[in-house]
């Protein structure tokens, strides 16, 4: 199957709203938090219209149905002045895991970060959907295992 990956238009946020609605239904940890979609929505907006503050990425099959997306932003480090790329999410569906896309969205991101002249990149997984299998996933592209958060529910 080929695959064409690009950066998202206004146009692909109505299809992105809906892999984000079903993508946050079937994570343990953010089908507990209540999705305010009309942020999503403005968050989308803004990486494609500022695109000096993040990015969104799409891969599409070849008749444009988007099969996954990748949200990140651009920061400076809080101790120096090292910029970074980060991860807000990623997410591809369900029927497509396993399959190329998620590797075109990192690679396309890692390409992304190196133009926007970032020092690194920091990737995690929070969503509890196929832990062990997305952290060795990054291990293999060449990301290093630096750490964990964890989280406290009050």
């Amino acid at each position: 199957m080929a695959y064409i990956v690009e950066q998202a238009k206004i146009l692909d946020i109505p299809e992105l709203l809906e892999i984000a609605i079903q993508f946050w239904q079937e994570t343990q940890t953010y089908s507990q938090r209540p999705l305010n979609l009309q942020k999503v929505k403005t968050q989308l907006q803004t990486l494609i219209l500022f695109p000096t503050l993040g990015t969104v990425l799409i891969v599409k099959d070849q008749q444009g149905k988007i099969l996954g997306g990748f949200v990140g932003g651009l920061q400076e480090e809080w101790m120096t002045d090292s910029l970074m790329a980060f991860d807000y999410c990623m997410f591809v569906r369900p029927e497509c895991r396993g399959s190329r896309v998620a590797y075109l969205l990192i690679q396309a991101f890692i390409e992304w970060a190196k133009k926007q002249g970032c020092h690194f990149i920091q990737c995690g997984t929070a969503t509890q959907i196929n832990t062990e299998k997305t952290i060795n996933f990054y291990k293999k592209i060449g990301f290093e295992h630096t750490g964990s958060f964890l989280e406290l529910y009050l």
